[in-house]
């Protein structure tokens, strides 16, 4: 197991999700021939989400950050897994998008892209369901960033929605600022 394929099943533990790891486990067992040391270790404990993670951390343990490419390959892996659990309906969008801000702010990389983006889009789901932002809107880049990874900084400015609220108080500033005239 690579170091970026550790720090992906870590972040779907840390996340909840072990049948992910659970089904790499089961291919290894089929097809490794010797099984690595980690794959053995990981079978032992695989009913025991808690252990899975720290076999994982103490693996990850030998690793410098410079040895990982989370932006890329770790990011990839965590696409290519929300991308099918999204197109092959196994996960509602409010769960995918709650999951992709939590994996986000898990890598610890949530303020930089394209982490960032996960991140956002994660909080702006409930935005959109309460109607403060255009749902359709960020439906289209929603769907964006599942099929071809664009970026939030790719994206036009969201459009909000004027509600009740805003145009009275824009009434009230422009009666404000005629009378201060």
């Amino acid at each position: 197991m690579t170091y970026e394929y550790a720090v992906y099943f870590k972040l779907l533990l840390l996340c909840g999700y072990e049948d992910e790891l659970q089904r790499y486990l089961d291919d290894a067992l089929m097809t490794q021939n010797p099984l690595s040391e980690l794959v053995l270790e990981l079978c032992t404990v695989h009913s025991d989400g808690k252990k899975m993670l720290s076999v994982l951390n103490e693996y990850l343990r030998h690793a410098k950050d410079s040895d990982i490419d989370y932006d890329n390959t770790v990011f990839g892996y965590v696409m290519s897994f929300l991308k099918r659990e999204y197109t092959d309906n196994l996960m509602p969008i409010r769960e995918i998008t709650g999951l992709m801000h939590q994996l986000a702010v898990c890598s610890e990389r949530d303020s930089e892209e394209p982490w960032y983006t996960m991140y956002i889009l994660g909080v702006l789901f409930e935005e959109a369901e309460a109607g403060y932002i255009d749902k359709a809107d960020y439906l289209r880049k929603f769907e964006a960033f599942i099929d071809n990874r664009v970026c939030f900084r790719d994206y036009p400015a969201t459009r909000s929605k004027e509600t009740l609220f805003k145009k009275v108080f824009k009434k009230i500033r422009r009666i404000h600022q005629n009378c201060a005239l």
